[in-house]
């Protein structure tokens, strides 16, 4: 590493010592599980190992701050010997990464299980699936060529003594690489260490089914960090619902879900559709959400207008043909006098 390297770590680590107090803050509140001094430290170490991760950070010094403050929020450390985090660069800015280890890891401090574990499935394995409250029967042979890789599983150990097992095959583990960002470019993770990112896309499904506990937060915010960190646009379910929504032609359900996703992630759905569809798909969805916007302004422009007039009878009437997702939705875009006067109803009633 030349001088100037040095110099822009130095340089780096100040950049993160000025989040200082908000890094002891976050911690404090996860029980002081890391020690800022020692992060600093192996900060450092990561940033000395790659020049290109070393220029994002000097490019993009809010990235750094806000990587390391993950580390805080969620409790987990950049120590080497752990390899259970890394500070890598994505699309210009430092985010974290975190290994399946060091998910697993975080998962069983926070209480939702007391241990998981997370193996691949290849075309020569012998392979039982058992359901999903036992563990699966799986014979290999490390040592000799065990084919292509077939799927995954995970198994979970409950506090309560149970076992979760979740299951997941190589179409449904590669719908999650084809989301990401950097492998479609023809790079990123998915392309240097495929096993590592399939182990953590299957233990990012097996955790949705754990438990909840007062510190499953650490847990959620490890998952969002791990979304960012691998450039993914979108998730599995997301694609998923978007692609039913369409399905079934709810123009006011597509329209809700637009609004609520950042326009990075909407228009990476809009360009998601298989290849000899794309043109269909999109005018599919272009259409529908136009229904969309027109359908929520006739709803919104029906109720002030029976506000108005002091109809309640016409308020309960388009209320009532909403469900809950779309009454809250809608209750959100009206004017405050229009809100008040739906509260007042309610109170009446």
């Amino acid at each position: 590493m030349s001088n100037q390297g040095k110099q822009m770590a130095v340089q780096a680590i100040d950049i993160i010592k000025k989040q200082e107090a908000k890094f002891m803050e976050l911690d404090a509140a996860n029980g002081s599980l890391v020690d800022f001094a020692q992060e600093c430290l192996f900060a450092r170490q990561q940033l000395l190992k790659n020049e290109f991760t070393l220029k994002t950070a000097a490019n993009n010094p809010n990235s750094l701050q806000a990587a390391v403050l993950n580390v805080a929020a969620i409790g987990i450390s950049l120590n080497p010997a752990s390899a259970h985090a890394y500070l890598v660069p994505r699309d210009g800015a430092i985010c974290l990464d975190i290994s399946y280890r060091g998910l697993s890891k975080i998962a069983t401090d926070a209480g939702a299980i007391k241990w998981a574990k997370v193996e691949l499935v290849y075309e020569h394995d012998k392979f039982s699936w058992r359901g999903p409250a036992l563990a699966p029967d799986h014979e290999a042979d490390p040592f000799s060529d065990r084919g292509a890789i077939k799927g995954g599983y995970c198994i979970a150990k409950l506090p309560d003594g149970e076992i979760l097992t979740e299951v997941m095959p190589v179409e449904e583990i590669n719908k999650i690489r084809d989301t990401s960002k950097a492998y479609q470019k023809g790079g990123g993770p998915w392309k240097q260490w495929y096993e590592e990112m399939a182990k953590k896309t299957i233990l990012k499904r097996a955790y949705k089914s754990w438990p909840q506990t007062p510190n499953r937060r650490r847990v959620d915010l490890a998952v969002e960090a791990l979304h960012q960190s691998e450039g993914t646009a979108y998730t599995i379910e997301q694609h998923a619902e978007y692609m039913e929504l369409l399905r079934k032609g709810d123009a006011l359900k597509f329209y809700m879900m637009r609004l609520s996703l950042p326009d990075h992630v909407w228009i990476a759905l809009y360009n998601s559709f298989e290849k000899g569809h794309k043109v269909e798909g999109k005018k599919q969805a272009d259409e529908l959400e136009k229904s969309g916007i027109a359908q929520f302004n006739d709803i919104k422009d029906a109720i002030h207008d029976a506000v108005s007039s002091d109809d309640r009878g016409a308020v309960e009437e388009v209320l009532g043909e909403l469900d809950a997702e779309e009454r809250e939705f809608v209750l959100k875009h009206l004017s405050a006098d229009a809100v008040e006067y739906i509260q007042a109803m309610e109170q009446a009633a």
